[in-house]
């Protein structure tokens, strides 16, 4: 069972990846054909890898009938992964399973019910994007499971970084895990559906000449994208424009455009503000960026609040 153990932290701690920027109600953006501006979000994520047995690293013994170690290490059997992200909920689902060696990935009419041998939920905390070397992003994470082969564990902090091509659709490539810094598992790709955000040369929304480009995030630290909805759950809910760019100095005039108004509290940091709501419902925020030339650039998006005012 030697080429077995090593498997342990794949199936203990399975996958991971990315930042929750919402719930997005319109047609996600595609990902661009060249990458000369770094995205900024994450809007799409459902892809299924094949995790060579060589490929995975780890000396713990899992807790799984001698019948199927034997089939993995003898090469009968071969351990495959799906990865989801809800933008929702800022979590991405990782579920572990074994299928016939060969078989045909995506894996047709999978049941999440049967045959799964690990669930992992990866809270996402973060993201970082990139264009060189290669169109990529990092994500940080909190691991959870329930029980399975390893067992169960929680809040073990995990990240996972995937390449990607600017072919359309991307194709996903170089996936490699890492938990509490030791890289567990590496696969030379994916197949399914990798979507990210690349804000405009403007900024986002609707622009007066060469305005100041418009980056907005919530308390996560994730981008949001313009023109969206975006559901939230608890009041104040922070608004961060202070990494917007323009000429000179900016400044930031935020007005809500629903029936319902909201409550806009500063918090001291120019471009920052929390916003409170006096109950459920959806509410149109809009923020506006003026920069020293006398440029500017608008910013919409939609908060849909299901919880409870302050």
């Amino acid at each position: 069972m030697k080429l077995w153990n090593r498997m342990g932290a794949s199936l203990a701690i399975s996958a991971l990846a990315v930042v929750a920027f919402g719930q997005t109600t319109t047609t996600p953006p595609t990902t661009p054909t060249t990458c000369t501006t770094v995205p900024t979000g994450l809007t799409a994520l459902n892809f299924e890898r094949v995790i060579p047995l060589a490929d995975i690293l780890s000396t713990l013994t899992p807790n799984a009938p001698a019948s199927l170690l034997a089939s993995i290490e003898g090469g009968a059997l071969e351990i495959h992964e799906i990865l989801i992200y809800n933008p929702q909920l800022s979590t991405i689902t990782a579920t572990l399973f074994t299928e016939a060696a060969g078989s045909p990935v995506p894996t047709p009419n999978f049941n999440f019910s049967t045959g799964v041998i690990q669930v992992t939920t990866y809270q996402i905390v973060g993201a970082l994007f990139g264009c060189s070397p290669v169109p990529s992003v990092l994500i940080g994470a909190w691991a959870s499971t329930a029980n399975g082969v390893y067992g169960g564990f929680s809040n073990a902090p995990a990240g996972i970084s995937i390449g990607y091509t600017t072919a359309t659709p991307p194709a996903i490539n170089n996936v490699t895990e890492v938990i509490a810094g030791v890289a567990v598992a590496w696969s030379a790709g994916g197949t399914g559906t990798l979507t990210v955000y690349t804000p405009p040369t403007s900024g986002g929304g609707t622009t007066t000449g060469t305005g100041p480009t418009i980056v907005v995030k919530t308390a996560n630290g994730t981008t949001a994208v313009p023109n969206t909805t975006v559901q939230v759950g608890s009041s104040p809910f922070l608004l961060d424009a202070s990494g917007s760019t323009g000429n000179g100095a900016l400044t930031f005039a935020w007005k809500t455009t629903s029936n319902s108004p909201v409550a806009f509290v500063h918090t001291g940091k120019p471009g920052q503000i929390l916003v409170q709501f006096p109950g459920p419902g959806d509410y149109a925020i809009q923020l506006t960026v003026t920069d020293s030339t006398g440029a500017t650039a608008t910013f919409s998006i939609t908060l849909e609040f299901t919880g409870r005012p302050d």
